[in-house]
């Protein structure tokens, strides 16, 4: 779980979710049977559900959906690494619910999840803003940078700035008033007086 670059099938077909095709033998085939395959986990940290009338293969009744989505979050969170025992998904949640951490939206999973630490393959474990900014040091943790009118000169903070900070600092260096259906907060750590 967790791969950026395919699709997370092994895992998934254990759990029988993904089901993959298998030779005369039994082997394993790198192909998916769409007519069984109810998920599949791609892209690092989301699940789509293959749903009737939207995917082209779908099977899951749009009326299953919620449910398949608790069966999907409680086989996850009870799978196991094999070698360690250690539990693989720290978190777990349906498309809407995860729009508080900015991953949910169109284009997105109808699940999105995050793997614990130890388990990520690619930049540094799964949540960027964990240990100093980044896991292990990387680059990973968001950057912003602000100039001009405004901000403090040659100022740092160790604020946690996120997107949804960025149109109510806008409002406020402009003297407006916030957006109604604002989420953030100005960024006044680096705002002049």
């Amino acid at each position: 779980m967790g791969d950026a670059f395919g699709v997370n099938a092994k895992v998934m077909d254990e759990l029988g979710l993904t089901v993959l095709k298998r030779d005369e033998n039994g082997n394993i085939l790198k192909e998916i049977d769409w007519s069984k395959t109810r998920a599949v986990a791609t892209s690092t940290n989301h699940i789509f559900l293959n749903i009737k009338g939207r995917d082209p293969h779908g099977i899951v009744d749009p009326a299953d959906k919620y449910q398949l989505e608790e069966e999907i979050i409680d086989t996850l969170y009870n799978y196991r690494d094999p070698k360690s025992g250690r539990r693989i998904i720290s978190l777990c949640m349906r498309n809407e619910d995860a729009i508080v951490f900015g991953c949910g939206q169109e284009g997105f999973g109808d699940l999105v999840y995050f793997v614990e630490d130890g388990f990520h393959h690619v930049h540094g474990e799964a949540w960027t803003t964990k240990r100093d900014h980044g896991g292990h040091h990387t680059s990973v943790s968001p950057i912003f940078v602000g100039a001009g009118p405004g901000f403090k000169k040659g100022e740092k903070t160790t604020r946690f700035i996120r997107q949804v900070d960025v149109a109510p600092t806008v409002a406020t260096l402009l003297g407006v008033d916030m957006p109604a259906q604002c989420e953030g907060a100005p960024m006044y750590q680096i705002i002049e007086d």
